[in-house]
């Protein structure tokens, strides 16, 4: 599988992949406060301000051999998926968010972001 990932399309992906090839094991809670670091300090490089940094909210569940990152809420959901709205406050009141043609919207309930093609 990590022959086929291809690299710089999401920075927290990014760094994820280069420490489990490092042998870290992403899926220990002593190691999730180092990605936390991690992160937040890369968020607040790419947006530009740690303002927002306080949202950064996450839970890394492993099954098997398969990790997977949940955003708790919709901008920490966007920004895991490697998308940066230049409005974050927006995002955090109205749990959606709309570039280009596509419509993100977080259910709060389930944690899932999902998105549609919208018309303009």
């Amino acid at each position: 599988m990590a022959s086929n990932y291809e690299w710089d399309i999401n920075p927290f992906q990014d760094f994820l992949m280069a420490s489990i090839e490092n042998g870290a094991d992403i899926g220990n809670k002593d190691i999730e406060a180092d990605i936390f670091v991690a992160f937040s300090s890369m968020l607040e490089y790419l947006i530009g301000e740690s303002s927002y940094i306080e949202q950064l909210d996450f839970d890394i569940k492993k099954r098997k051999d398969k990790f997977t990152i949940i955003g708790k809420n919709a901008i920490s959901a966007l920004w895991l998926s490697g998308i940066f709205p230049e409005n974050p406050k927006k995002v955090i009141d109205s749990n959606e968010y709309i570039i280009e043609n596509i419509k993100y919207k977080f259910n709060t309930k389930t944690n899932k972001l999902t998105y549609r093609k919208i018309k303009k």
